[in-house]
């Protein structure tokens, strides 16, 4: 994907931003930022608390956080998104214990915000797989003809299948007719198009906006077989 083409998509840390700023757009703005992120953050935290009580009141601390404006000093040039969100999320949850004397988090498993956290890569990578489907379902939706969500998605439930199979099931499903050649064409367009979304979603969480740094982001979050294997090689 090109440098123009990266640089036109708006940002997470834009969107942070819009969201305490004064205007209409900053309910919207707010909006967005919640409803991205909801889920991503409720399985996190309640994988890192394991109570679900005390949880909640993580949560509640968080969104109350978001939603008055506590969040609103976010620094795009730390770098990505995720780091400043997992960065958040652990102070929250430290500072939580710490506050109810309750008993002391594993050593380390919080404090260092600089080590791996594979809970929060896979919370995140789930959820950043999320929308680039509904990213998907759009742009099958809101372009005629447009079978490239249905395709994969049947490839998805049945990856052992054959193409005639799932060529035979996608026309019992949908309704839709296609040759096992035209639906092995579409897949691999499918295919194409779902890693061109995924930078497009990827773009949003980083800062700069790189090829680069696009490139390090798929492959920290253990997606590079699918920009290997599916991006042509001028489109990297």
């Amino acid at each position: 994907m090109s440098e123009e083409r990266l640089t036109q998509i708006p940002t997470n840390w834009t969107t942070i931003s819009s969201a305490h700023a004064p205007g209409p757009e900053s309910q919207k703005a707010m909006n967005e930022l919640v409803g991205r992120y909801h889920d991503a953050v409720t399985r996190y935290i309640h994988l890192k608390v394991r109570d679900d009580h005390l949880a909640d009141e993580v949560l509640q601390e968080f969104w109350t956080k978001l939603l008055t404006g506590k969040l609103a000093g976010a620094d795009r040039t730390k770098g990505r998104f995720r780091d400043y969100l997992r960065t958040v999320l652990h102070r929250l949850i430290i500072d939580h214990f710490r506050n109810r004397k309750l008993q002391p988090l594993p050593p380390g498993e919080l404090l260092d915000t600089s080590q791996p956290d594979e809970d929060f890569d896979r919370v995140w990578r789930d959820a950043v797989l999320s929308r680039v489907w509904s990213r998907l379902e759009t742009f099958q939706a809101s372009t005629p003809k447009n079978r490239y969500a249905s395709v994969l998605q049947i490839r998805r439930d049945y990856p052992t299948a054959s193409i005639d199979e799932i060529a035979d099931h996608l026309a019992r499903v949908t309704g839709v007719v296609m040759t096992p050649e035209a639906f092995r064409k579409n897949l691999q367009r499918a295919r194409a198009k779902f890693v061109e979304l995924l930078i497009q979603e990827l773009k949003d969480t980083i800062h700069s906006s790189s090829n680069e740094d696009v490139e390090a982001e798929i492959f920290d979050l253990g997606l590079g077989y699918l920009y290997h294997r599916y991006t042509p090689p001028r489109d990297r």
